[in-house]
C-alpha cells in the first residue's frame, strides 16, 4: 500500500482463467456506434450484439415506434445534417465499463450511473427530449430516468471529467439478471430514419446477482485500549466492490493481553510485535470467526471477520516500518488497524496530490481484496502477483468513479513526476483504487457458479473422495493446535508438512496444504495447513515435516 505500507507477501504464481471466456457478455442493440440505414432500426457491425429491435413507421412518415422491452417512440423528419450522435455508452460502478465490451458485467442490486457520450457538429443545442427507460424483469413494468447533461452537445469526448457528458442514474433496485435499458434523444422536429438510428440504443447488460455479505467487526483489546471501528465501513466496501450490502454485526471485544503481552516490547506507551505474531493473532481470529459463524460450507459466502487492532500496538515488519493489516487469501479473517474515519473532506478533487480515503481505510479495503481471492498487483515492490490485474499494477487506464463522493477520475492521469497518479487498491504505490480487472475478477469469484473458472479454486487434495471433512492444523504459542473446519480458504498452496493418517482405509500419508497469508513471514513451518480426510474414519494422526514428527493426536483429540 502507498504511504510506506511495507509487507512481505507469500509469492504465488497460480493459472486462472481468462475473464473473457467465462464472464458473461453484455449484449447492444439499437445503433451500437455503427449507424445503419433506413427506418427499420439500426444495425451494428459489433460482433456481440442482438438484431435490432423492430421499427414501425406511422402512415405519414412522421414518426416511428422502436419496439424493445420498453418500447418508444421517434419523430422523423427532414435530414439535419448535424452529426448528431451517440458515440459511446458506459456504466460507472466504481470503475467504468464500456457497454459493449465483451467482459462487461454489472453487479446487481448496485446502483449504476450511466455515462453517454452524445456528440455533434456545431456545438448545437441538446436535444430537448432525453431519456433512458429501465425495463424490470421481475413485474414488466418501465421506469423512465431523466437524463441530465449540458445545454449544448460537444463535439468530443472529454474523458477526464463527466462535465460534458450526458449521464443518468439507475437506481439499485432496478439492476438486476434480465433488466433492459433504453436510450433514445429526440426533438420535435425530428430527423432522418438514418440519423435516428444515431440518437438511440437499447441495452441488454449482463448482471451478476445481488451480494449481500455480512461483516462480523471484532475489536481488539490489549491492557484497557480496545479498537474501533467506522460506521462507514460497510459503504467502504460497497464502494469499491461488485457487493449491494454489508451486514455489520460488531462483536464483543477479544482481549488480547494474555495472549500477546510477554511477546511484546514497550516503548513509549506503544506496544511493538512480530508479523510473526500478528499471522498467530489472525490464526486466533479466524478460529473465532468459524465458531461465530457456525455451520458455513463455502469461504466465498460465509461472514467475513475484520478484527481491528488498538491504537497502543504496532506489527513491525522486517526491514523496517509496519504491517498494518493480513488477511487469509480467500478466506474470511482480516486484522487491521483501527479506522477513524473512511474520508478525508479536505480534499476536494480526485486529482488532488492526496487521497480522499484515509490510509487505515484503504488497508481494510486492500486486505477485503484478499478476501475476495485477489492477490497483489505489481506496484510499490509487493510480491505475490497476480497475473489477473495489470502488469504495471495501475488502473490500465480505465477511470473510476466513487459513488459516494461523486468523484471520476481518469486512471490514465500523471502526477508530477510524470507517472500514472492512480495504482490498483491491491498494489503498495500511488493513490488506490480498484481496477476494472479486480472488479470483474472479484464479482466471478462472489458470484460462484459457471464464474468460478475465473478465480481460483481451493487446490486439489489428497483424500481420494468426494466426501469432505476439513481439518485446520496450526502452530500456536500453546503449540499444535487442530480443529474440524466446514472448508479451506479458496487459495491454498503445496507445503513440506504430511500427515501420517490411520484410519479404516489403513495407514497413509497425505499432503497437507498451506493458507496463503497476505503478507509473508516464515509461514512454512507453522501454518495454518489444511487437509481434506473424506469420508475416513480417523483413529490417531502424527504430522510430519520433511518426514520429522512434529506433533500426534488420537481420535479423542478430535
Amino acid at each position: 500500500m502507498a504511504g510506506g505500507r511495507i509487507r512481505v507477501n507469500i509469492i504465488m504464481q497460480f493459472k486462472r482463467a481468462v475473464l473473457a471466456t467465462v464472464l458473461s457478455t453484455l449484449v447492444l442493440t439499437g445503433c451500437g456506434g455503427g449507424g445503419g440505414g433506413g427506418g427499420g432500426g439500426a444495425s451494428t457491425s459489433t460482433s456481440n450484439t442482438s438484431a435490432p429491435p423492430p421499427a414501425t413507421v406511422t402512415p405519414d412518415g412522421s414518426s416511428r415506434t422502436i419496439s424493445s422491452s420498453c418500447p418508444f417512440q421517434q419523430n422523423l423528419g427532414a435530414a439535419r445534417g448535424d452529426n448528431l450522435h451517440i458515440d459511446s455508452v458506459r456504466w460507472l460502478q466504481t470503475v467504468e465499463m464500456v457497454s459493449d465490451a465483451p467482459d462487461t458485467r454489472l453487479a446487481g442490486g448496485k446502483a449504476v450511473k450511466v455515462r453517454i457520450d452524445l456528440l455533434a457538429s456545431d456545438n448545437q443545442l441538446a436535444p430537448t427530449r432525453r431519456e433512458l427507460r429501465v425495463y424490470n424483469p421481475a413485474d414488466g413494468s418501465c421506469t423512465v430516468i431523466p437524463v441530465d447533461g449540458p445545454s449544448r452537445v460537444p463535439a468530443a469526448r472529454d474523458g477526464d471529467t463527466l462535465n460534458s457528458a450526458f449521464v443518468a442514474n439507475i437506481p439499485a433496485s432496478l439492476v438486476k439478471p434480465g433488466m433492459t435499458a433504453s436510450l433514445v434523444f429526440d426533438d420535435g422536429s425530428g430527423r432522418s430514419a438514418g440519423e435516428a438510428d444515431q440518437t438511440y440504443r437499447v441495452l441488454v447488460p449482463s448482471v451478476a446477482p445481488a451480494v449481500k455479505e455480512v461483516l462480523r467487526i471484532i475489536p481488539l483489546t490489549l491492557l484497557g485500549s480496545t479498537g474501533y471501528n467506522s460506521s462507514q465501513i460497510a459503504e467502504l466496501i460497497t464502494r469499491l466492490y461488485p457487493v449491494s450490502e454489508v451486514e455489520v454485526h460488531v462483536e464483543s471485544p477479544l482481549n488480547i493481553t494474555t495472549s500477546l503481552l510477554s511477546s511484546l516490547t514497550l516503548s513509549g506507551g506503544i506496544y511493538s510485535g512480530t508479523v510473526g505474531l500478528m499471522q498467530n493473532l489472525l490464526n486466533t481470529v479466524d478460529d473465532l470467526c468459524a465458531t461465530l459463524n457456525g455451520s458455513q460450507t463455502n469461504p466465498r459466502t460465509a461472514p467475513k471477520c475484520l478484527a481491528l487492532v488498538p491504537d497502543n500496538l504496532i506489527f513491525s515488519a522486517s526491514g523496517g516500518g509496519q504491517t498494518t493489516g493480513l488477511a487469509y487469501v480467500g478466506g474470511i479473517a482480516m486484522v487491521a488497524r483501527s479506522v477513524a474515519s473512511v474520508d478525508i473532506t479536505n480534499v476536494s478533487g480526485p486529482y488532488d496530490a492526496s487521497h480522499w480515503i484515509t490510509y487505515n481505510a484503504m488497508t481494510v479495503a486492500h486486505e477485503y481484496g484478499h478476501l475476495l481471492d485477489l492477490d497483489h498487483a505489481a506496484c510499490g515492490g509487493a510480491t505475490g502477483i497476480d497475473p489477473r490485474l495489470y502488469a504495471d499494477g495501475h488502473l490500465g487506464g480505465v477511470p473510476g468513479y466513487d459513488a459516494t463522493r461523486n468523484v471520476y477520475f481518469a486512471s490514465s492521469h500523471l502526477n508530477a513526476g510524470g507517472q500514472p497518479m492512480f495504482s490498483d487498491v491491491m498494489s503498495y504505490c500511488g493513490k488506490e483504487w480498484v481496477s476494472d480487472r479486480g472488479y470483474l475478477a472479484t464479482m466471478a469469484y462472489r458470484a460462484g457458479s459457471a464464474d468460478q473458472a475465473a478465480a481460483r479454486t481451493t487446490s486439489a487434495d489428497s483424500s481420494g473422495s468426494t466426501s469432505t471433512q476439513w481439518l485446520k492444523i496450526a502452530l500456536t504459542p500453546k503449540g499444535w493446535k487442530i480443529r474440524h473446519a466446514g472448508f479451506a480458504p479458496s487459495t491454498l498452496e503445496t507445503s513440506k508438512m504430511q500427515l501420517e493418517v490411520s484410519s479404516d482405509k489403513g495407514v497413509e500419508t497425505l499432503s497437507v496444504l498451506s493458507a496463503v497469508i497476505s503478507e509473508h513471514h516464515d509461514t512454512a513451518g507453522f501454518g495454518p495447513f489444511y487437509i481434506n480426510l473424506g469420508d475416513r474414519h480417523v483413529s490417531s494422526l502424527r504430522l510430519l515435516s520433511d518426514g520429522v514428527e512434529m506433533t500426534r493426536w488420537g481420535s479423542s483429540d478430535l
